[in-house]
């Protein structure tokens, strides 16, 4: 059973969270050294906010179309000026508040869009906004697609599925100029010493390999972007408690659903019909025209 990790907080799981993490850490020295910053789809905030710290001074718009999401982002993200925005970002009068939102405050100006416009049923609008700021208003972009095509897995939660066909699609929508980089998974472990905490500098040697997200940048500063990695100790506490909690809700839903499938085929003893998921009911549905489900209705709400 899929775990689908949509909104980042403190209980997902921590490879996730590292993975999400480093999207923000190489957008960091871009977002410091520009004087505003919109995070388009913010989320909760909580991986923006481990990677800007207390370094950001300028005006931050953090923007999702969750207004408790927006509640939290602003409550744990640090900047000379916070304002919170709920927005749907496929609706126009939306985006225009995201854009003036935006250009209130001082250039040169950021803008991250992370893991978003796969969630959105038409991007484009939102696209025409992010490469209009880049033209215009001294903005630099970077957004991110998963590599959906590569796991063949249909995410209930987005609109669009992405790989590399559809990176050379959204590519040709891009400024010319843009930038585009992979996002690699890493595996790795650490030796150290017994006594208290310790620094260690890890290298590591990238190779192609298949990309788990793409990431574009574009606009003024799109050259900047640098190469990074991003390797954090596994806390293995926290990891046995959120794979215990997974199982435990995962067998929550499941007695759910047994209770469910008992009450409806106490149902259909009751009403002398077929139990549902037996070939004996399949029988019984091609025979009726498919009408079972309504004849049980009317029965129902007989007595």
């Amino acid at each position: 059973m899929s775990d689908w990790q949509e909104r980042i907080t403190r209980e997902t799981e921590p490879a996730i969270r590292a993975e999400h993490d480093l999207r923000y850490r190489i957008a960091a020295p871009l977002i410091t050294g520009s004087a505003s910053w919109c995070d388009v789809g913010c989320g909760t905030g909580f991986a923006a906010a481990r990677a800007l710290g207390e370094r950001f001074d300028g005006l931050a718009v953090l923007a999702d179309r969750d207004e408790a999401a927006v509640s939290q982002a602003r409550a744990i993200v640090r900047a000379g000026t916070v304002e919170g925005l709920t927005a749907d970002l496929v609706l126009p009068a939306d985006l225009d508040r995201l854009r003036g939102a935006l250009l209130a405050g001082p250039g040169p100006r950021t803008a991250t869009c992370f893991e978003v416009i796969e969630h959105l049923p038409t991007f484009l609008p939102l696209l025409d906004l992010l490469c209009e700021l880049a033209a215009e208003h001294e903005t630099t972009v970077l957004l991110s697609v998963p590599n959906d095509a590569f796991w063949a897995i249909e995410n209930p939660y987005h609109e669009t599925m992405w790989g590399a066909g559809a990176l050379e699609e959204l590519r040709g929508l891009l400024p010319g100029d843009a930038v585009v980089v992979h996002q690699l998974a890493l595996a790795g472990s650490g030796v150290v010493f017994e006594a208290g905490a310790q620094h260690v500098e890890a290298a590591v040697q990238l190779d192609d390999g298949v990309p788990t997200h793409f990431l574009a940048a574009f606009g003024p500063r799109a050259g900047e972007l640098q190469a990074t990695v991003a390797v954090e100790q596994v806390d293995l506490d926290e990891q046995r408690a959120w794979v215990r909690q997974r199982e435990s809700d995962l067998l929550h839903l499941l007695a759910e659903r047994d209770g469910w499938r008992d009450y409806i085929h106490s149902l259909e003893d009751r009403l002398s019909l077929p139990r549902s998921g037996t070939p004996e009911r399949r029988a019984y549905d091609e025979g009726h025209g498919g009408s079972s489900r309504r004849s049980l209705r009317r029965r129902l709400l007989r007595r």
